[in-house]
């Protein structure tokens, strides 16, 4: 009878603890459902949706190929539809659909034309304490992927995830995810001689672990432990395995400051090492923004990580950028925003066989924006802006160039 009462009193202690935990996870859950219902523009039966259109940009860029000399100038619009539908089944469940596509247009070089589609799918079901999720995401562009390739080149971009997202306790959730992505480029495409199939072609999968802990309603502090393997179809060559620890801090809409910052350590270590160069060090993904006397808007950012390089003896580099803005708001409709952004790649070089190795390369590359904007409901703007764009490298002078672009770009909600 002793032990029988022993083993009950277990029982119910271990209930009471998780009750809590199942209570705040079921909270979250209907929250999330919640939000779908009172964020959609239109609603018809089981579908709720939210319709967006995007003018991205429309105006004179003064340097369309991205050239040191003779630069060439076109009138250019991208236009980029956007439908968001989602689907809730009942309290247990959430599909969402996100399909959009940007329409690139030239006036006189009609090669720089193009249709960019992309899709995500993604799904949700709910259970007492874990959350099970799986996302699909296609991508086919032109758009350049980085400031290193100045030619629009056409390639595909396929993710997939599936995880699980568990509420320990109400203030602590533990995130286990699968991820695998697949970048292929068109085989004709080519920059400065180099068939960018052969150097970019890659299979990425990884698992990533993310503990999180709500210190505030508004504040959660977190931790991303991910082991990443790449594989590079026509350069074996670049094959490598990386590891990733990254602490940070996120922070609600509704909070004093908004957004979230990661700093952290990735191990990066080639397949073979005496051709690749490895690297250790500091990693970091950080946006946040704090608005003054709800009128004035400071936003900072900053990235540190390594990004693939289609250059066949310098494969990758490392990508240091950092960025400020401010946004005034005059009156309740009218603003103005001004921003700066600064690219830093610090290539690295191959491991030279024979013969002296390459110098080292720094290319920087500066932004600079400014914009008049008005607002559209709730959710739209339409401004009226200048950017102004310049690349500097210190062993490829052939490389530096600039551009102005003058025009306007829209955000609406329908």
């Amino acid at each position: 009878m002793g032990r029988n009462n022993a083993l009950h009193r277990i029982i119910a202690t271990m209930i009471a603890l998780a009750t809590p935990a199942v209570a705040a996870a079921q909270t979250t859950w209907t929250a999330r459902i919640d939000a779908v219902r009172n964020d959609a523009k239109l609603h018809a039966g089981p579908f709720y949706a939210k319709p967006q259109l995007l003018l991205k940009e429309v105006g004179t860029d003064s340097n369309v190929f991205n050239e040191a000399g003779d630069q060439k100038s076109d009138f250019t619009m991208t236009v980029a539809p956007m439908f968001e539908i989602w689907v809730p089944v009942a309290s247990r469940a959430l599909l969402k659909t996100t399909t959009g596509a940007d329409f690139v247009y030239y006036a006189q070089y009609e090669a720089e034309r193009s249709i960019d589609p992309q899709l995500t799918l993604r799904a949700e079901g709910y259970l007492s304490r874990v959350m099970l999720f799986g996302e699909t995401a296609y991508l086919n562009t032109r758009q350049r992927p980085n400031y290193e390739i100045d030619v629009r080149s056409r390639h595909v971009e396929d993710r997939v995830t599936a995880g699980a997202d568990v509420a320990i306790s109400p203030r602590l959730s533990v995130e286990l995810a699968v991820r695998q992505l697949t970048v292929e480029y068109d085989a004709d495409e080519m920059f400065n001689g180099t068939a960018l199939q052969r150097t970019l072609n890659r299979d990425t999968d990884g698992v990533q672990v993310a503990v999180r802990h709500q210190l505030t309603p508004l504040t959660t502090i977190a931790a991303r432990v991910e082991r990443l393997r790449d594989r590079f179809e026509f350069s074996p060559v670049r094959d490598s395995t990386s590891q990733r620890i990254m602490p940070g801090v996120e922070f609600q809409p509704q909070a004093l400051i908004k957004g979230a910052a990661w700093v952290g350590y990735r191990k990066f270590v080639p397949e073979k090492p005496n051709l690749l160069p490895d690297f250790q060090g500091l990693v970091a993904d950080l946006s946040l923004s704090y608005t003054l006397l709800s009128a004035t808007t400071f936003g900072v950012s900053y990235r540190r990580d390594l990004t693939y390089s289609y250059e066949e003896f310098q494969p990758f580099f490392i990508d240091g950028s950092v960025g400020a803005s401010i946004r005034r708001a005059l009156g309740s409709r009218f603003d103005v925003l001004v921003s700066a952004d600064r690219h830093r790649y610090e290539y690295q070089n191959v491991v030279p066989l024979d013969g002296p190795a390459l110098p080292d390369r720094f290319d920087t590359t500066w932004r600079y924006a400014g914009s008049v904007g008005y607002r559209l409901g709730t959710d739209g703007r339409v401004g009226f802006g200048v950017s102004f764009l310049e690349r500097t490298s210190n062993t490829r002078v052939f490389r530096d160039y600039d551009k102005l672009h003058i025009g306007c770009s829209m955000t609406y909600g329908f």
